[in-house]
């Protein structure tokens, strides 16, 4: 079936952010006085819901204030100053672009969050949408954020590639029937990708390109 469209997700696969996020969930951690947990396993968890994170790495059992001050910490360096875009980003985002792909982010951040962002790296004008956390009832691993974003694209799922660095993204792709993409700029190494039967794996979204014109 025709690619129609390419979803990303945004964290650890359009930019380099993977590593800020931990230290956020770290330095909350040593803020409340919580058992410390490393760093490998806070990194697996990126990508799930703030709430799973903290159910899984804190013993709270109520989370609004901890999630709040993780958006705090979010926003004040959610900028270029702190997370770096993947290099090759850009040139893939506008070579898929003129190829005349639609193209979407699905993440488990609120819009606002990707969007800010986007607009500082200048890539907001690439994405005819962006799905948040705040869009969709059930996150990744969910299908709901693909079939939401096809449906606002008028395309079936079959029709789309999913790209991400997480199990979640592949969990989400594999549940939703979409195509899926792993790169190996986040959370996921090959063994992972490979063990979880990923489509393709690529070491960065720029190798897309080649895949687009085999494809198309």
């Amino acid at each position: 079936m025709k690619t129609k469209a390419i979803l990303f997700d945004f964290d650890g696969t359009l930019v380099h952010s993977v590593d800020l996020l931990v230290s956020i969930f770290e330095e909350i951690l040593a803020e409340n006085n919580f058992p410390l947990v490393s760093s490998d396993e806070i990194r697996k968890l990126i990508g799930e819901p703030l709430d799973e994170i903290f159910r899984k790495i804190t013993p709270a059992t109520e989370f609004t204030e901890l999630e709040k001050t993780f958006r705090q910490k979010e926003l004040g360096k959610n900028n270029s100053t702190h997370i770096e875009i993947v290099q090759e980003t850009v040139p893939t985002l506008e070579f898929l672009k003129q190829a005349g792909l639609q193209l979407g982010v699905v993440s488990t951040k609120r819009v606002e969050v990707v969007l800010a962002l986007a607009k500082e790296y200048g890539l907001e004008k690439f994405f005819d949408l962006i799905v948040g956390r705040d869009l969709i009832t059930h996150p990744k691993p969910h299908p709901e954020p693909i079939l939401y974003a096809c449906e606002q694209l008028k395309i079936k799922p079959q029709e789309t590639l999913f790209v991400g660095d997480s199990l979640l993204d592949l969990k989400s792709a594999k549940a939703a029937k979409a195509p899926f993409v792993g790169v190996l700029t986040g959370v996921c190494s090959q063994g992972d990708f490979e063990e979880h039967r990923a489509d393709y794996i690529f070491s960065h979204v720029g190798e897309l390109v080649n895949l687009c014109r085999r494809i198309k």
